[in-house]
């Protein structure tokens, strides 16, 4: 049932209703609201209707004559309808008064009839006042009924009441009209007929509603359709027949920089003439590189149009409720995020090291990053011509590894391919061979690749030409290369032949600032890849502590897929309200005593807290310790002595 209060401060004064429609489960709001302004006797009639729509709308009644723009403006703030409803006088002046829609109750000559027939059941001298013409049935109706109707008509509600008092001085037997009159009637003491009848005010009330959810959906679809115009920050283009541009929104103008005569030719963008054409796919214009995602619909005439959306790179911000605790978060082509000074730092030293042909070894923990440091270390060097060739040294046999690197020629060994095959070497001809996880590469793997870097020749399996190779080597590993080669497990000249440049990549909870910032960026990846529309930073900000705290041993790529699994829960339970105490169900390890303890304010005490945390779970193996931190052995025992200090 609906719930309906007033309150009124005297018996003279308006009297407010406020009829909210609430369902099982709470307020609906979903639902059209709709402005209910009448007059007592109009107020308590409606009213007695709304119980049939309590599931349709929801209604506030204001018991009121409006004259005053300030009265109704403070209505309309306070309770932001979709429709407004009203009648006569009152229902004239709201519609020059406001730009919402205002439903009128239309009088029929039904009503009209049984007005008039409960007053003739009463007095045979019957006052009507009304807003409206004068009903052509009324002469009818006085022979049939054998009465007389003086009418009277009125244009405002100060109108009505003078035309009302002067009337009233004459011995009138009942007055018809709207709430208003019969109130004003009433006061003086004449008996009254309301010539609403509950059939009109019911029909009243269904256009009402139709009216509200026409007028709201167009509201929302135009305040979307204006931010998708003039201040989404994806470019939009609507492309007709044969790829001609038939719209594009403000960003598509300023990062395609188009004219104003919109002259790019959809074959900029993907060749229309491809069948079937792709929905999603990379494309290039302007010397940029975009990912374009196509929705083909109706353009309203039966002709299709489709609709492309450009993404370049996933947009990254700074925190808006604290801009001066830290700076944006950086965005390069590679992916890589970061507002860390410690990452500052590594891609200074990248962007210098990225300018020599020399090679460069990148160091760090399985998941920080190395591979999007090496394709910076491309993308920014002299090399940038040629293909990026990724090789996991620790994925490739012994036996193939010769064939992976060098290729080989036409026949070399049974089942070889017909006509030979490029090894990767060559491949990355002109461009860079990144050698990931290098240190898992056998003695035997070493020296094969030991003789490339001294003779930069490749010579194909079976094949007695050598092939001159110009290319930029990086390598990169998650072992201590150095303490390796004083085992004897990894070869000494390779190792400095690689280590020529060093970079060291900072594990994720020695950069704290970064974790919001990337988590940011996959998180919108994941909602995008899952089609959720769900808003990233609110995610964050709710489940940032959390993450803030946790020591992170699989860095990024634990990170990744903590997101991953976060947005997968959305998937199934969509009220993401809840999400930070769903956290410990969806990624327990965040809450695991051994590697989510409260760090230190101070950066050099939080360096000591996680030597001390990583020595109680690698029970004081000081190797294993010096790995897991990413610093070498000295380091490390200069961080054990401080904290023996402490």
């Amino acid at each position: 049932m609906p719930s309906m209060w007033m309150w009124s401060t005297s018996p003279n004064s308006w009297a407010h209703w406020k009829v909210n429609m609430v369902s099982g489960n709470g307020a609906n709001l979903q639902l059209p609201r709709v402005l209910i302004f009448g007059y007592r006797e109009f107020s308590h009639l409606v009213s007695s209707l709304l119980a049939e729509f309590q599931t349709r709308a929801e209604f506030r009644i204001v018991d009121s004559i409006v004259d005053s723009f300030a009265d109704l403006s403070t209505h309309i703030a306070d309770f932001s309808p979709d429709v407004v409803v009203s009648a006569g006088s009152n229902a004239a002046y709201l519609k020059s008064a406001l730009d919402l829609p205002v439903v009128s109750l239309e009088v029929t000559e039904s009503d009209i009839v049984e007005a008039v027939t409960k007053a003739a059941a009463v007095t045979d001298t019957i006052l009507m006042i009304s807003f409206n013409a004068e009903p052509r049935i009324l002469p009818h109706l006085e022979s049939s009924l054998g009465v007389k109707i003086t009418y009277k008509r009125y244009r405002t509600p100060e109108e009505a009441r003078e035309t009302f008092y002067v009337l009233s001085k004459q011995p009138w037997g009942a007055v018809l009209g709207a709430s208003f009159i019969c109130g004003l009637a009433t006061q003086e003491g004449f008996k009254s007929f309301l010539f609403y009848s509950r059939e009109s005010c019911r029909r009243m009330l269904l256009r009402a509603i139709d009216t509200g959810i026409h007028h709201r959906d167009t509201k929302n679809s135009r305040a979307l359709s204006n931010w998708i115009i003039e201040r989404s920050p994806t470019p939009t283009l609507v492309v007709g027949h044969k790829g001609r541009l038939h719209q594009v929104n403000a960003a598509a103008k300023t990062d395609l920089h188009l004219g104003a005569d919109l002259s790019l030719e959809l074959a900029d963008l993907i060749k229309p003439q491809a069948e079937p054409q792709p929905q999603d796919g990379e494309c290039r214009i302007n010397g940029q590189d975009w990912w374009f995602h196509r929705d083909r619909v109706d353009d309203g005439f039966g002709e299709p149009v489709d609709i492309y959306q450009l993404y370049r790179h996933k947009l990254q911000f700074g925190d808006s409720h604290s801009p001066d605790s830290y700076s944006p978060a950086v965005e390069t082509d590679s992916e890589l995020r970061y507002r860390s000074a410690a990452m500052a730092r590594v891609m200074e030293t990248v962007a210098g090291f990225s300018r020599s042909p020399s090679n460069v070894l990148i160091t760090g923990e399985s998941g920080t990053g190395k591979e999007l440091v090496a394709r910076a270390i491309h993308r920014d060097g002299p090399f940038a011509g040629g293909q990026f060739i990724g090789i996991n040294c620790g994925a490739i046999p012994t036996e193939l590894f010769e064939g992976e690197l060098f290729g080989h020629r036409d026949g070399a060994f049974t089942g070889s391919r017909r006509g030979g095959r490029k090894g990767l070497i060559e491949a990355a001809a002109g461009g860079v061979l990144f050698l990931d996880e290098i240190g898992e590469l056998t003695l035997d793997q070493q020296t094969k690749l030991l003789r490339f870097l001294q003779e930069r020749t490749v010579r194909r399996l079976g094949s007695n030409k050598e092939t001159q190779i110009n290319l930029k080597i990086v390598a990169a590993s998650n072992k201590p290369l150095r303490q390796m080669v004083g085992a004897g497990d990894f070869r000494e000249d390779l190792f400095y032949r690689l280590n020529v440049f060093n970079i060291e990549l900072p594990p994720l909870r020695r950069r704290r600032e970064d974790i919001e910032c990337i988590a940011l960026f996959k998180l919108e990846y994941f909602l995008d890849l899952y089609a959720l529309r769900v808003p990233a930073q609110a995610l964050i900000d709710a489940v940032g502590p959390a993450l803030a705290e946790y020591a992170w041993p699989g860095n990024v790529r634990e990170l990744e897929n903590v997101i991953e699994r976060m947005v997968a829960h959305l998937t199934i339970h969509p009220d993401y309200s809840n999400l930070a105490g769903a956290l410990p169900s969806i990624a327990p390890e965040l809450f695991s005593d051994a590697v989510h303890e409260p760090l230190a304010a101070n950066p050099r005490q939080r360096e000591l807290q996680l030597v001390a945390q990583a020595m109680d779970e690698f029970h004081n193996d000081k190797q294993k310790v010096a790995e897991y931190l990413g610093i070498s052995q000295t380091t490390l025992w200069r961080r054990l002595k401080q904290l023996s200090k402490n």
